[in-house]
């Protein structure tokens, strides 16, 4: 069997019968031309090929390289989808990934910011030009509505309801939902899609895409990232900001206010409660405040 015919063939799978999204493909297949690397160096030329020492012997080599804990545990689990695929598939008879299992990894809670160093950082943003008001209005709607850095850079122009504040995200796995944004940005917004954007884009030659770079085309994970960095880096250089940090404060100062728990998860587009459930962690002050308050006893 080829390795890479096989490998065609299950990334069509993911295509055209899964709908997973142009980043999960592109990243499963990396994992699987890495992986197939390594088969090559030991001499193995099929999938089938691969037995449970082998396979154990991969997550020892991914180790030896430093690779994290999360790194290597995505990797399992594509591997996992692989297999299960060609055994379904009839191309290969046993599953060496059946008594592997994950990496232990420690609990950590999310990384976010305090509702007021949020709203330190946002202010921060310098708006002298185009690109600082398309800043502005990005980051904004980013902590408005809880929002990916892949759902952000894919907005289109068709997806907004201004009257109603509403954006439809086209969320991981093609999944749709509803999400609602504030009018400080729905302000920055309609500033910038007013204002700012028409410099950046030619007329009537310009993307759909709501947030564009410097040349006028669609913005890039990449380019939302270094632009977080930039930004975090000059509000405060002894925090690590990155794109996830707004959507974990969205979370967390929603359940803090007291947000159910479901209506969270809808938000943020989580397929299971688990998932949300990490952004319950509240701050001991928030936690004393609320004792305080409760207990009978420290009313008497």
């Amino acid at each position: 069997m080829d390795l890479n015919k096989d490998k065609e063939s299950f990334m069509d799978y993911l295509k055209y019968q899964k709908h997973y999204s142009e980043n999960t493909i592109e990243n499963y297949e990396r994992t699987l031309n890495e992986f197939i690397g390594f088969l090559n160096k030991e001499s193995i030329d099929a999938f089938s090929k691969v037995k449970y020492p082998l396979m154990r012997g991969y997550l020892t080599y991914l180790n030896e390289k430093g690779v994290s804990k999360n790194t290597i545990n995505n990797r399992i689990s594509c591997l996992r989808s692989l297999y299960k695929y060609l055994v379904k598939e009839e191309l290969v008879e046993n599953n060496p990934m059946t008594l592997i299992e994950n990496v232990k990894i420690s609990k950590r809670n999310p990384d976010f910011l305090f509702p007021e160093e949020m709203i330190e950082l946002l202010d921060s943003i310098d708006t002298s030009d185009d690109l600082g008001v398309r800043n502005k209005a990005m980051l904004e709607l980013m902590y408005a509505s809880g929002l990916r850095c892949s759902e952000v850079v894919n907005l289109t122009l068709n997806v907004i309801d201004f009257d109603n504040r509403i954006l439809l995200i086209h969320g991981k796995g093609n999944k749709d939902r509803y999400v609602p944004f504030h009018e400080y940005a729905s302000k920055w917004l309609i500033k910038y899609l007013e204002e700012g954007r028409g410099n950046l884009v030619s007329p009537n030659e310009g993307p759909d895409y709501v947030f564009v770079n410097n040349r006028g085309q669609q913005m890039t994970n990449r380019g939302v990232q270094d632009i977080i960095k930039r930004i975090g880096r000059n509000y405060d250089p002894t925090k690590k900001i990155h794109p996830h940090t707004f959507r974990h404060s969205f979370a967390t100062h929603l359940l803090n206010a007291g947000a159910d728990i479901r209506t969270v998860q809808e938000l943020l587009g989580h397929e299971n409660l688990s998932t949300t459930q990490i952004y319950t962690h509240i701050t001991k002050e928030r936690l004393k405040d609320v004792y305080l308050q409760a207990h009978p006893r420290n009313k008497e």
